[in-house]
């Protein structure tokens, strides 16, 4: 199978939050229900640049959505990947910042004070329009003709 294709989204609810909080990391994604948990592995470390300690799978089978109608629908066949990461590894899934490095900031904040970082200052283009009024349009009245 395909490695882009097998990470289909980030999984955001509260149960998977309360997850990112802990110790150990542990992340949901909805993937293809064909993938196995090493192809699932893979497409991970492929596309976050490091191997997963674990992966735990589950399968939401198809749930009736109307019982009362004669047509009754269902839900879709979903697959859900629980991903743990090994000790010290965070990844920013969402809208959600990963924590910068506290060194590089000291070192960026050290090297600015000390001249050797020059802030760039980007010139404001000003857009200067000019409207003018509009002149009243000359209204004519015209008169019917008596039948």
């Amino acid at each position: 199978m395909d490695i882009t294709r097998v990470l289909i989204k980030p999984l955001l609810t509260e149960k998977t939050y309360a997850m990112n909080s802990n110790e150990v990391k542990q992340y949901a994604f909805l993937v293809n229900p064909k993938a196995s948990k090493h192809e699932i592995a893979n497409a991970f470390a492929a596309l976050y640049e490091f191997k997963p300690l674990k992966v735990n799978t589950q399968i939401r089978k198809p749930a009736k959505t109307r019982t009362m109608s004669y047509h009754p629908g269902f839900t879709k066949l979903e697959k859900i990947a629980y991903i743990t990461l090994p000790p010290g590894k965070d990844i920013s899934v969402g809208s959600e910042p990963v924590e910068t490095n506290t060194k590089k900031t000291e070192q960026t904040t050290k090297a600015k004070e000390k001249g050797q970082l020059k802030e760039v200052k980007k010139p404001e283009a000003k857009l200067e329009t000019k409207v003018e009024p509009k002149a009243k349009a000359e209204t004519k009245k015209v008169e019917k003709p008596n039948k």
